[in-house]
């Protein structure tokens, strides 16, 4: 029985090992695309478990978007996530069309700015997401991560999903925050 009771724990020990360096990958490397929340998709909460969504009074947002967009016009956005106790950081952030024919459909063009920031497309989406040397942060009060927003040439109102992960470092995906936010904006 002990022989047993010792097998199952190095067992449960090792899956956690594995489970906790894939959540820890995708922090640190990327989360997979599709996880902002927006257009049905899911949020950084599918993976970093045990708290609820926008939890414990912290907030991400998306600063920089203007009241009404000029097309084919540059901006640079940022996303600010507070949140105590920080110690790693991710987000990932998409731009699409809301109505029309085009709905669901990227709008504009998403580039990062430095090397804190990348970008991932899946099925013709583009995402931008923390990079490796991003995931770090020296704030134990949040992240920032900025990029540019190429406002799309045609087209109506514009919706920014995004989802950010406030991480404690425990190479687990337990008691990370995860905080959403969407916004939309017109065209002028």
């Amino acid at each position: 029985m002990l022989r047993r009771f010792r097998v199952l724990a190095t067992v449960l020990a090792l899956a956690g090992t594995v489970v906790g360096a894939q959540s820890s990958r995708w922090v640190t490397e990327r989360p997979p695309p599709g996880f902002t929340g927006g257009f049905g998709e899911a949020s950084c909460i599918s993976c970093h478990i045990g708290n609820d969504v926008n939890a414990f009074g912290g907030s991400v947002q998306l600063a920089g978007v203007p009241a009404r967009y000029v097309a084919g016009e540059a901006y640079v956005l940022t996303v600010v996530l507070q949140a105590e106790e920080t110690s790693i950081a991710g987000f990932q952030i998409s731009a699409r069309h809301v109505d029309g024919a085009e709905r669901g459909r990227n709008a504009g063009r998403l580039a990062p700015l430095d090397d804190r920031v990348a970008r991932s497309d899946s099925a013709s989406i583009s995402y931008l997401h923390q990079s490796r040397e991003g995931a770090e942060t020296s704030n134990p009060n949040g992240a920032v991560w900025s990029f540019a927003w190429t406002a799309p040439s045609g087209g109506g109102d514009v919706a920014f999903h995004l989802a950010a992960n406030s991480g404690n470092a425990d190479n687990s995906p337990l008691g990370d925050l995860v905080y959403t936010h969407e916004t939309t904006v017109a065209k002028r």
